[in-house]
């Protein structure tokens, strides 16, 4: 995720990104992932998603079923999308996650995205905040690159 080109270091100040649209895009050599998971999707009369068990796994889940549907959307149509809860691959473990089946918690999926959401306006906000104003009080700064910030580091 990145803010367009409007929103560039010298294009705006720093307060804009807190209302910038978000660029959601992927990395080009994720296509032929993509490519694969639509081509193996049309041909599926369900999709099952086996990612981790957390939050995370849960938004990656999402992002792998939207890309499922692009290939085929009568997964979605025919309500054909489960998702596995797991934490081993034991086989008893496996079993058990096959006959208890369920959807993508779609809070959690909404929460990692207003996570990461929060983690970008706010780390690249203070980011340029805080170069830009070193930058003006010390003379060689811009020789030194960026300060960084994230809201981890509070």
């Amino acid at each position: 995720q990145e803010f367009g080109p409007a929103y560039g270091w010298t294009r705006c100040p720093p307060i804009a990104l807190f209302d910038a649209p978000i660029d959601t895009s992927y990395r080009e050599d994720m296509e032929p992932l993509e490519r694969m998971l639509r081509d193996l999707a049309r041909s599926a009369s369900a999709l099952i998603l086996w990612l981790d068990c957390d939050r995370e796994g849960e938004a990656i889940s999402d992002e792998v079923r939207f890309v499922c549907l692009k290939g085929n959307p009568r997964l979605g149509t025919q309500n054909r999308v489960f998702r596995a809860k797991f934490s081993t691959v034991l086989p008893g473990e496996i079993q058990r996650a096959l006959r208890t089946l369920g959807r993508v918690n779609e809070n959690f999926v909404q929460a990692v995205q207003a996570r990461s959401e929060h983690d970008l306006r706010v780390g690249a906000a203070f980011t340029r905040f805080q170069t830009l104003r070193l930058q003006k009080k010390f003379d060689g700064f811009c020789d030194r690159g960026v300060i960084s910030y994230g809201p981890c580091q509070f």
